[in-house]
């Protein structure tokens, strides 16, 4: 995380290279790290986040552990 107060909102990105899975399973981590995003934008200060996903990221099961994952990661940045 890189705190920038000029920023208006959290700028989030996320890396997800190849060994992750196929496309359809990257893209469809993507979708659900966004919609996490979403839900829990508020919890974060302005500035930019990177969220690498390693190639093991490609085999969690479901959303609920996405989310999981996901709070512990962001509980560490504040």
């Amino acid at each position: 995380m890189l705190p920038d107060p000029s920023y208006p909102a959290p700028s989030i990105a996320f890396a997800l290279g190849r060994p992750v899975g196929t496309a359809v399973v990257r893209n469809r981590i993507r979708r659900q790290m966004r919609e996490l995003m979403r839900a829990h934008e508020a919890d974060f200060a302005p500035g930019l986040y990177l969220f690498g996903v390693s190639a093991r990221g490609g085999d969690v099961p479901g959303f609920l552990d996405l989310r999981r994952a996901f709070h512990t990661l962001s509980a560490r940045s504040r």
